[in-house]
């Protein structure tokens, strides 16, 4: 799960539109943040986000370790 937890996100303000970027860890870390450019406090849903990121981790896991490609005429 580190693979996933260490992208980093990037989200708008839904107060200000300041461009905001986090790591999945960090965000399903803490419950609430502050938006850097006009000091709103922000919920995140830590629950949810903890079930998309295992979702997203499995979904990578499928992927298979190496691609053949063959070429024909």
């Amino acid at each position: 799960m580190a693979e996933v937890d260490a992208h980093e996100i990037s989200f708008q303000c839904p107060s200000c539109g300041q461009e905001l970027k986090q790591t999945i860890a960090r965000l399903k870390g803490n419950e609430h943040m502050t938006c850097s450019g006009c000091g709103i406090g922000i919920n995140i849903d830590t629950n949810r986000l903890a079930k998309a990121t295992e979702e997203i981790q499995k979904a990578i896991e499928k992927i298979p370790p190496e691609i053949s490609i063959k070429f024909y005429r």
